[in-house]
């Protein structure tokens, strides 16, 4: 989950809102941020920034943001996909303003700026955030990518000409990785690889979000001579909101999952949801026997092309114990790490970044601390302060010359069930969900992290 605040003279903006799913309790249910410390401490965001449109960011939105009602900034597709969540909920969307990566807006003493990175989500955006006094970037999430399929490079004149900035908050996810993630171009050539040698009907599981990796699956299915199909609402709505917006267009014709028994194995591809084993998404209905059109045989081959989040690893175990009973040939990222790329910098995309806007001090945020501790002993390395680790419910104050941890409040976040909300106690009651239970089925949502500060 993702929700930032940031203050000066009493104005408030919040960065990002976002839920996770809980595995570890029945039914699958969501959980969000509580708004219990903000009620306590007469916090009410005046805008909510939105960086990019992964449920981790942008997931509890329809639930928090009712209690707000200010304008919600976001690029075309985090847009997009917001207002579809808003339809879902009964909520109007008209506050939700789209802004071009690139950008400038204000709000109140904030000037703000959309500064374009590349990530595993398009339009993926970090954030300039200026004061009479201070100039801060919020990364969000990103990463270096030179090839990325879909929009273009990060453009290293834009960062170099923000040099320096007071305060650099930093994604810390893939801190400890020596070296540079993968690029999705080499995603792409590894997949048509591994296609062309595949006998029998293929399945790829991979973030719906992730609409690189679709594109790169889809092209690499017409030159392997496979008909393309979805599988799982997500898959199918994510798809649907990216060609509205102009993105896929040479993805190949799509054919009907009950259209594909009349095919011959060979000439199958499937793109469905479920990459970390969540009970109630398409390849785990594969994997039981439970879809209504699609058997897995033996002979047919299932690409995990999505890295495992920390937490889920039992729940894929599962997955793929289910599958081999099948007879179904696995291929994931233990054995063929050249189908996946992660949207996350490794330790020398953190380097040219830093050497680009020469941050004064670092927040390491996103990961665990061993990560954080990894992104801090990093930064001090290249002569950058990082003196402290943030915890979730952390109050800390920047000032010209400290960044100190002020207070901290302990946090108890929402449990949102089938049936509607479950505060914990102490918190502010949010009242049940206005939603179609269709919409807090884990098949229908989809997170490309891990769970973050």
């Amino acid at each position: 989950m993702n929700l930032s605040l940031y203050g000066y003279e009493g104005h408030w903006i919040a960065v990002d809102c976002g839920m996770s799913i809980r595995q570890d309790l029945p039914d699958n249910p969501l959980q969000i941020p509580s708004l219990a410390t903000l009620t306590t401490l007469g916090i009410r965001p005046q805008a909510l920034i939105i960086t990019h449109g992964h449920e981790d960011h942008i997931g509890a939105v329809p639930w928090l943001w009712p209690h707000w009602g200010c304008p919600i900034l976001a690029t075309p597709l985090a847009a997009a996909l917001l207002r579809s969540k808003f339809v879902e909920h009964g909520l109007a969307s008209k506050a939700i303003q789209i802004v071009e990566p690139g950008e400038a807006r204000e709000s109140g003493p904030f000037a703000l700026r959309y500064l374009p990175m590349t990530h595993s989500i398009p339009e993926s955006c970090a954030l300039l955030l200026a004061t009479p006094g201070q100039r801060l970037l919020h990364t969000g999430d990103w990463k270096l990518d030179p090839q990325p399929l879909i929009g273009d490079p990060v453009d290293s004149a834009l960062f170099r000409a923000l040099a320096p900035v007071d305060l650099l908050v930093g994604d810390s996810t893939n801190a400890p990785q020596p070296g540079h993630s993968r690029s999705e171009g080499e995603v792409a050539k590894a997949m048509e690889r591994y296609l062309s040698e595949c006998q029998g009907r293929v399945v790829v599981s991979c973030f719906a979000s992730n609409l690189a990796r679709v594109l790169a699956i889809g092209r690499a299915a017409a030159r392997c001579n496979r008909r393309l199909s979805l599988m799982g609402r997500s898959m199918e709505r994510m798809v649907g909101i990216a060609r509205g917006l102009g993105y896929l267009e040479d993805l190949p014709p799509l054919v009907p999952i009950s259209d594909l028994g009349y095919l011959p194995p060979e000439e199958v591809l499937v793109i469905a949801t479920g990459s970390q084993g969540e009970p109630q998404a398409a390849l785990s209905r594969l994997a039981q026997g439970r879809h209504q059109h699609f058997e897995l045989m033996p002979g047919d081959h299932v690409i995990f092309s999505a890295k495992a989040i920390p937490g889920n690893e039992r729940y894929i175990e599962r997955l793929q114990r289910n599958l081999l009973r099948l007879g179904v040939t696995i291929a994931d990222e233990n054995e063929h790490p050249q189908l996946h790329a992660s949207g996350h910098p490794a330790q020398e995309e953190l380097e040219t970044l830093y050497r680009w806007v020469k941050p004064r001090r670092l927040l390491p945020v996103h990961g665990e601390a061993f990560h954080q501790q990894a992104h801090c002993d990093l930064a001090v390395s290249l002569g950058i302060e990082a003196p402290l680790i943030p915890l979730n419910g952390d109050m800390i104050r920047l000032e010209s010359e400290t960044l100190e941890r002020e207070a901290h409040y302990p946090q108890s976040p929402y449990i949102i069930k089938r049936d509607g909300m479950v505060a914990t106690p102490g918190s502010v009651p949010l009242g049940n969900a206005q939603t179609d239970p269709d919409s807090l089925n884990p098949d229908t949502l989809n997170s490309d992290t891990i769970e973050k500060p």
